[in-house]
C-alpha cells in the first residue's frame, strides 16, 4: 500500500509547517540579487523593503513553529539532526541573527549615519540572507540524501557528518544552483522588476524558471533516490505549479495576478509539500540507517494536546501569513488592479 494513504495527520501537518517556512523564506532569498544589483533604483528599492522590511519577523516565527513541531512530532529524532547538522545549523543561525540585527538597524537605528548608510546595511543583509539560503538547501540535501552522514537513535552523540563526501556529491551543487536560479527567475516577477513592456521582460523570467527547474528536479531525484521513492511521479505538480507563474506573467491580461504575492505563496507552498511527499516515509536515503518516519513519532498523550495547540497556532500563522502577502501587494488588499482614471475632459463654458 502507498504510504501516504496511511500518513499520520501529526506528520502531515508538520510537513506543510516545514513548506510554509521554505516558502516564506524563499521569498526573503529571491530578494537578494535585485538588492544588490537594483537598490539605486527607486522603484526596485521600493518594491523590494515594502515587502522584505516587515516579512523577516514571519519568516523567524515559522522556524519557531518549525522546532516546536519537531519536538513535538519526532522528539527522538531531533537529537541526531542536531548532531549530524550541526555545522550547518550553527552558520544558518549566526547569519540568521546577524540578518535580523541589520535590518533593525537599517530601519530603526543608524539613518544618516557616514559609515553605516542603509544602503551599505541592506548589502550586508542581503549577503546574511543569502549564506542563510545556502545552508537551508544544504541542510535540505543532506535531510534527504544522507550523503556523508552516520545516524545512531540511541547514542545520539554518534551521530555526525562527512562533509568531504557530503559536497563531493554533484546533485548537491545541482539543488543549490538550480533554486538560486529559479529564484532570481520569480524575483523578477514577485517583486515585479521585470519590465512587461518589453519581449525580454516577458520571456527572461520564463527561461530563468525553466533552466532551473531542470537543474533542481534532476538533483532533487538523484538526492532522494536512496528514500525508496514510491511518489516520484508527484514531482511533476510543483513542475507544473512553478512554470504557471512565468507563464501568466507573460500575458498583459494575467500579468497582475502572476505577481500577486499570495497566489505565489500559496503555489509554493503546495509545491514544496507535494517535494516532501515525493519522499516519504523515509529521510537520509543514503546514510548508514534510512529513517522511517513513522518508526520516530511520538506517542505520548502530554505531546498530542501539545500538538493540538501548535496545530491551531500553526493554522493562524499560515493564515496571517497568506493575509499579509495579500495586503502587502501594493499595499491594497485587491486581486485585481485599479484603473488609472483619466482627467475630465474640460467643457467649454457658454453664456
Amino acid at each position: 500500500m502507498n504510504p501516504l494513504f496511511s500518513i499520520n495527520i501529526d506528520v502531515l501537518f508538520l510537513i506543510i509547517v516545514i513548506a510554509s517556512m521554505v516558502a516564506m523564506f524563499s521569498t526573503e532569498v529571491m530578494a537578494v540579487v535585485p538588492m544588490l544589483t537594483g537598490y539605486k533604483k527607486p522603484e526596485v528599492r521600493e518594491s523590494l523593503l515594502k515587502y522584505v522590511v516587515p516579512v523577516w519577523e514571519v519568516v523567524g516565527t515559522f522556524f519557531v513553529l518549525w522546532l516546536v513541531d519537531m519536538e513535538n512530532v519526532i522528539p527522538e529524532f531531533m537529537p541526531a539532526i542536531s548532531y549530524t547538522l550541526f555545522p550547518l545549523f550553527a552558520v544558518f543561525i549566526f547569519f540568521l541573527l546577524m540578518r535580523n540585527s541589520i535590518i533593525i538597524y537599517a530601519e530603526f537605528v543608524w539613518h544618516d549615519n557616514k559609515y553605516f548608510d542603509e544602503k551599505k546595511l541592506y548589502y550586508i543583509y542581503s549577503i546574511s540572507t543569502f549564506i542563510m539560503g545556502l545552508m537551508a538547501l544544504s541542510i535540505l540535501a543532506a535531510v534527504t540524501s544522507g550523503y556523508g552522514t552516520h545516524v545512531n537513535l540511541i547514542n545520539y552523540s554518534s551521530s555526525y557528518t562527512n562533509y568531504a563526501v557530503f559536497y563531493s556529491e554533484p546533485a548537491v551543487y545541482g539543488l543549490i544552483i538550480g533554486s538560486l536560479i529559479l529564484f532570481n527567475g520569480i524575483s523578477l516577477i514577485f517583486y515585479r522588476i521585470s519590465d512587461i513592456k518589453t519581449v525580454k521582460g516577458r520571456i527572461l523570467p520564463l527561461i530563468l524558471t525553466v533552466i532551473g527547474l531542470i537543474i533542481d528536479s534532476v538533483s532533487y531525484t538523484v538526492l532522494s533516490s536512496g528514500d525508496k521513492v514510491v511518489n516520484g511521479g508527484l514531482i511533476i505538480i510543483p513542475v507544473v505549479l512553478t512554470l504557471i507563474i512565468p507563464v501568466l506573467y507573460m500575458f498583459r491580461q494575467t500579468t497582475y495576478i502572476a505577481s500577486y504575492k499570495p497566489f505565489v505563496i500559496i503555489l509554493f507552498i503546495i509545491s514544496i509539500t507535494f517535494l516532501e511527499l515525493m519522499t516519504y516515509p523515509y529521510v537520509y536515503g543514503f546514510s548508514n540507517m534510512k529513517i522511517y518516519i513513522p518508526f520516530v513519532i511520538t506517542n505520548s498523550a502530554m505531546q498530542h494536546l501539545n500538538f493540538i495547540i501548535s496545530v491551531i497556532g500553526g493554522i493562524w500563522l499560515i493564515l496571517m501569513m497568506i493575509y499579509y502577502g495579500y495586503v502587502s501587494n501594493n499595499r491594497i488588499a485587491k486581486l485585481i488592479p485599479e484603473t488609472e482614471k483619466k482627467p475630465a475632459k474640460e467643457t467649454k463654458k457658454t453664456n
